[in-house]
């Protein structure tokens, strides 16, 4: 059969008759049906999948948003952290002015004559 379809000088003309028709038309439809049945399955994979994106699409929208307001938060309290340091340093600046400024009181109070001296000065904390 294949031969006298592909030939063209070797054609049989029974071949057409011989050919069950009803059989090809089944096979035909079996193919069909396969076909139709793998391209359900392929769309309800693709629709699957697209939901499933959409669906981490949105989680992650959501993750990212949550970021960056956590973002944010810490930079504003970085920033906060960045006025305590300079508070700190200022302080740390006053603290060591001031023990300069006690040494120079007692220097000075112990070059006075004894009567003339002050009780010496204590610096308390409270």
């Amino acid at each position: 059969m294949r031969g006298a379809l592909t030939a063209p000088s070797a054609r049989d003309p029974e071949v057409l008759e011989r050919l069950d028709t009803a059989a090809l038309v089944e096979l035909c439809r079996r193919y069909q049906c396969h076909l139709h049945l793998a391209a359900s399955t392929t769309t309800q994979a693709q629709d699957a999948l697209a939901n499933k994106i959409r669906d981490v699409e949105s989680t992650l929208s959501t993750v990212v948003t949550n970021l960056t307001e956590r973002q944010k938060s810490f930079a504003w309290y970085a920033e906060k952290l960045g006025h305590v340091s300079e508070v700190s340093h200022a302080l740390s600046r006053c603290h060591a002015s001031l023990n300069l400024i006690l040494e120079s009181l007692d220097a000075l109070n112990t070059a006075l004559p004894i009567n003339e001296r002050l009780e010496p000065f204590v610096w308390t904390t409270g």
